[in-house]
């Protein structure tokens, strides 16, 4: 349960501190005075979202925290224990923390963790009935999720499971159904990429042979200018006319340095520098020599390499930037020819197993059917029950399925079905009735529900809306039957309600003599809950009268 709850600089709130009694707990107040604004803070506090218009004026951030107590058996502990979150004293301590700057952290027990952990914590301890929540039985989507929400843990578990099956059906159809190319269109494409493949493997590729073509090409359409240079040049190295060449010259410039080496111990170091260059003419001149001797200049052979080199240019037109790219496309489409000559065998076995997945999941969404409809007859006789307690003694509700095409949830659509008076038809809920019959329907399934998911606190925020007289009065009681198993905290008009809690606060809103407005929580003692409930009866300004009959109720209840 609730035991504390501390506001500070949210909306119109600067710092409020609010205790809670374990049973029935009432906040009233004039239209205005910021009664929804708490049960913002309180759903911001359970993991709810954060917006930066909750932050006061003038402030930098808004900060809200809540101790909760738990039972010493309640199996909630488990979850807390796993995250090692338990405090000695058995309490929860929840803080949720926004800035306008963006920060959002939540710590429980003072230990930070993730909006998500948080949140699954934070709605476990606390059951927000909003205002105008009862609007949500106006949508018949949500009717199945209520039905499925009775149906407890175990029930939530098998839906996930036919969910899982479905979505497993779902991803292996659309596998197959993308194999499922007609017989043409497959023969066509696998012939398109044989051509190509053929090609490919046809032309014989070398690593580096359109670098090798290109310096042959080059070669051979130069190889007179390539001829007749080199023959020069071996002519002014080694065979010049009347010993001009070069090796000549050089020799003799060594056969004169010889004659004088003996005069002058330097011209020993200069020789040895010089004959060396010597053999160096020799070694280049023989090697012009050879190639001028290798080379085998052939118009024909010329041709070919051109040839040659255009096909492997037009190869990486179609398949690659380079040869490396187009072997590589190779293999692509081989992969891919493969996979299409097998893909008649693979799209057998995907639609086999696709109809095996079919069948499984039938057989379970069936099975879940079947339990839904059991869920349905135990939910119309609880419901119901709880309707008549409510003021509504002559009504019939009933749960319909409505069968649709297979989905994630099933095979059904879930529909509630109301008859407030005798003698009419069933008709659906959100057709027929009123705004307060739904707060009583919502308020009942409240009830029942509560009792299966075990949450300990239970917020009502005006379930009085749209109902009066009686039937406020068989509301207040239900709500004082709730808090005898759960703690129960209920925003309310109804002066009806609000006489038979627990423990009364009252908000008001004041105004700072800075001009600035402020919301204030005053726990009220007998006398002045006689005076607030008179005050909700008629007005401000009540009469004796009037102050007279609220002290009657509140010491009847």
């Amino acid at each position: 349960m609730l035991e504390y709850l501390s506001i500070k600089n949210f909306a119109l709130i600067e710092d409020l501190q609010i205790h809670f009694s374990s049973n029935f707990n009432v906040l009233t107040g004039e239209t205005g005075t910021g009664k929804s604004i708490i049960i913002d803070a309180l759903s911001l506090l359970l993991g709810g979202r954060a917006q930066a218009e909750y932050i006061r004026t003038g402030t930098e951030k808004a900060l809200v925290e809540g101790v909760f107590s738990l039972p010493a058996g309640d199996p909630f502990w488990k979850q807390i224990d796993e995250w090692d979150l338990r405090n000695e004293d058995r309490t929860l301590i929840l803080s949720r923390e926004i800035s306008l700057n963006g920060r959002n952290i939540c710590r429980i027990n003072g230990r930070i963790l993730t909006l998500a952990q948080y949140r699954q914590i934070g709605l476990a301890l606390v059951d927000i009935h909003g205002q105008h929540a009862h609007q949500s039985l106006l949508q018949e989507d949500k009717h199945r999720q209520l039905l499925d929400s009775f149906g407890g843990p175990e029930h939530l578990q098998f839906l996930s499971k036919v969910k899982e099956l479905y979505q497993e059906y779902v991803a292996l159809q659309k596998e197959w159904e993308a194999l499922k190319l007609s017989e043409k269109e497959r023969l066509q494409k696998i012939d398109f990429l044989q051509y190509q493949l053929n090609e490919i493997k046809g032309a014989r590729i070398q690593k580096g042979e359109m670098e090798e073509l290109a310096r042959e090409v080059n070669i051979l359409a130069n190889a007179e200018k390539i001829s007749a240079s080199l023959a020069k040049a071996y002519e002014a190295l080694f065979s010049g006319d009347r010993g001009n060449s070069a090796y000549d010259l050089v020799g003799k410039a060594i056969s004169n340095l010889r004659e004088i080496e003996h005069l002058d111990g330097s011209f020993k170091q200069l020789l040895s520098q010089l004959e060396p260059v010597l053999y160096m003419l020799e070694d280049g001149a023989s090697q012009i020599k050879n190639y001028l001797e290798e080379m085998d200049y052939s118009p024909e052979r010329l041709e070919e390499s051109e040839k040659r080199l255009h096909f492997l240019q037009d190869l990486c037109k179609k398949y690659g930037a380079d040869l490396e790219e187009v072997l590589a496309y190779a293999e692509k489409i081989s992969a891919e020819l493969e996979q299409l000559h097998s893909s008649s065998e693979r799209g057998g076995q995907l639609a086999l197993n696709c109809e095996k997945k079919q069948a499984e999941y039938q057989a379970q969404a069936e099975s879940l059917s079947s339990k839904r409809k059991e869920l349905g007859r135990k939910l119309e006789e609880q419901v119901t029950a709880q309707l008549i307690e409510l003021a509504m003694p002559h009504v019939r509700f009933a749960v319909s399925t409505i069968p649709t095409p297979p989905a994630a949830y099933g095979l059904e659509q879930v529909a509630f079905l109301i008859c407030p008076n005798p003698g009419e038809p069933l008709l659906p809920v959100a057709k027929i009735a009123s705004g307060g019959e739904l707060s009583r329907i919502m308020l009942a399934l409240k009830t029942i529900l509560a009792k299966i998911d075990g949450v300990g606190t239970m917020v009502f925020d005006e379930i009085d809306a749209g109902i009066g007289g009686q039937a406020a009065q068989k509301v207040a009681e239900k709500l004082a039957e709730i808090s005898a198993s759960q703690q129960v905290i209920c925003v309310t008009h109804s002066p009806l309600i609000a006489a038979l809690a627990d423990h009364h606060l009252v908000i008001q809103k004041e105004v700072t003599p800075a001009g600035r407005t402020l919301t204030k929580v005053f726990e009220l003692r007998e006398k002045e809950r006689i005076d607030e409930l008179a005050r909700m009866f008629g007005g401000e300004n009540p009469s004796g009268d009037l102050k007279k009959y609220a002290e009657k109720i509140l010491k009847r209840n």
